[in-house]
């Protein structure tokens, strides 16, 4: 189920605007809507204020208002206090339990590095693209935006090279001449495995 932020990104992103020009329209800052699509609630003022920029924002995307907010309740997470039990049973641990302890977690660790390091040598990174969508009509220049594995780096006709964030998220704004043309996106791991897509677009203008 989509989170409210998805939804006002996915929004803003079908009519080509920006995130400075949204903020500009609606006079809301932009690193607030940016923390807003990111879903990182700790970025955003009060819940109150956060209502009233969801409400302005989905006015100015003709998105419903009270839908909007009700997702944003459900969504909306506030620290909940840990429990712990007061009586726990006690574990009779052998006497040199504090000897081979560390040597036990340590070959834990060591074999999930190892899984790790396999998964990536033998799997292609993954490749979402959220913007633009196959056979989209849009106005030059436009924003590439997906999401992709961590560690790698994402390739735009094979001239453009985008390093995704911490996250593995990827934004790249690219000029291209009007007419009907075909966008490839190749992510590359560092074991040299990659992922491919295309996109088909049309540009009516430059």
């Amino acid at each position: 189920m989509k989170t409210v932020g998805q939804i006002i990104r996915t929004a803003r992103q079908k009519r080509g605007l920006a995130i400075d020009q949204l903020s500009h329209l609606t006079k809301i800052d932009s690193k607030y809507i940016e923390a807003l699509e990111q879903n990182n609630y700790s970025q955003l003022p009060s819940e109150t204020f956060t209502k009233g920029f969801i409400r302005n924002l989905s006015l100015r995307l003709d998105l419903n208002p009270n839908e909007m907010v009700a997702i944003f309740r459900r969504d909306y997470r506030h620290p909940q206090p840990i429990v712990t039990p007061r009586h726990l049973p006690k574990l009779a641990l052998p006497d040199n339990a504090s000897q081979i302890l560390p040597f036990v977690l340590g070959g834990v660790v060591f074999l999930i590095y190892l899984i790790f390091q396999f998964r990536a040598i033998v799997t292609p990174p993954k490749l979402s693209i959220s913007f633009p969508e196959n056979n989209a009509v849009l106005v030059s220049p436009i924003e590439i935006e997906g999401d992709t594995s961590l560690d790698t780096t994402v390739y735009i006709n094979e001239d453009t090279k985008v390093k995704p964030d911490s996250t593995g998220h990827f934004l790249a704004r690219i000029n291209l001449p009007p007419g009907e043309t075909i966008i490839e996106l190749k992510t590359v791991n560092r074991f040299s495995r990659s992922t491919s897509k295309k996109i088909s677009i049309t540009i009516i203008s430059k």
